[in-house]
């Protein structure tokens, strides 16, 4: 077993699922079901992160009273979680899991800084990823 602690890069899902802001629900739920995902990256411009659009999200946007067709309609971005908690792929798994913790979320993205100063997505973590990779460092102990 390796001394150095295991990193979020070492075990993110390095496939970020993304869509736009202006992408419908109802365009987005298709991707969540297509891809068996419970989130999407929302992106903007040539790809820097804009918000989170989840399951929850879809839920709480037909809550709004909104009739069926009007809702799938609506573009993501009026629905998406704006304020991401996001974290870095040098960050340790342990830190990482006591993120989603304490914040009471399922994923964080991944993101590694550019030039001009906005986060670009370049992975995703969830509470499955950690919980699998300490299950593979239990059967490794044994």
């Amino acid at each position: 077993m390796s001394d150095h602690p295991t990193t979020v890069g070492e075990i993110m899902n390095p496939h970020v699922i993304s869509c736009t802001s202006d992408t419908t629900l109802r365009e987005a739920i298709d991707m969540l079901q297509q891809h068996r995902i419970h989130a999407l990256v929302v992106v903007e411009g040539p790809g820097y992160l804009a918000g989170v659009f989840s399951q929850t999200d879809a839920l709480r946007a037909w809550r709004q009273g909104l009739d069926y067709e009007q809702s799938m309609a609506s573009p993501v971005g009026e629905f998406m979680t704006k304020s991401v908690i996001t974290c870095m792929s040098h960050v340790d798994m342990t830190r990482a899991a006591s993120m989603l913790t304490e914040h009471k979320i399922h994923r964080l993205v991944v993101v590694e800084e550019r030039n001009d100063g906005r986060v670009w997505p370049v992975g995703v973590i969830s509470q499955t990823d950690i919980v699998r990779q300490l299950s593979g460092m239990m059967l490794v102990e044994r």
